[in-house]
């Protein structure tokens, strides 16, 4: 019987080696996910209140395949005007800003503002 048992475990033993591989190279790491409207929109609004003004989302679209455009109307106390923010869509950095909130123009105390055709250009027949 021991011998049954030895022979046994002999020829089971092939098939419990273990074979070890060498490791190769890691796998690459996941494609990151793009950022979807509503994330850019949100980044957007984000940027937009960080700087202060109330903004209103006038456009938001992806420009090619790697940046979100989200476009604003902002406003603050007396100025007014657009802020386009230009987001990377895998990353979410902020990649560009173009900011044109200007204050409007009610200066009262300017005494050379005048009202009227604003300055000529050229000759007209009436000023002869």
């Amino acid at each position: 019987m021991r011998l049954a048992l030895f022979l046994g475990c002999l020829l089971l033993a092939p098939g419990c080696v273990v074979h070890s591989r060498s490791p190769g190279p890691p796998p690459p790491p996941p494609r990151p996910v793009a950022m979807t409207y509503k994330e850019a929109v949100n980044l957007g609004f984000s940027q937009c209140r960080s700087r202060g003004y109330e903004c209103r989302l006038k456009d938001a679209d992806r420009k090619g395949r790697d940046v979100w455009r989200v476009k604003f109307n902002a406003f603050t106390r007396g100025a007014r005007g657009h802020l386009h923010l230009d987001f990377d869509a895998y990353s979410r950095r902020l990649l560009r800003v173009d900011e044109k909130v200007k204050g409007r123009r009610h200066d009262w105390d300017d005494d050379d503002h005048r009202r009227g055709r604003g300055k000529k250009k050229g000759h007209a027949r009436w000023d002869d």
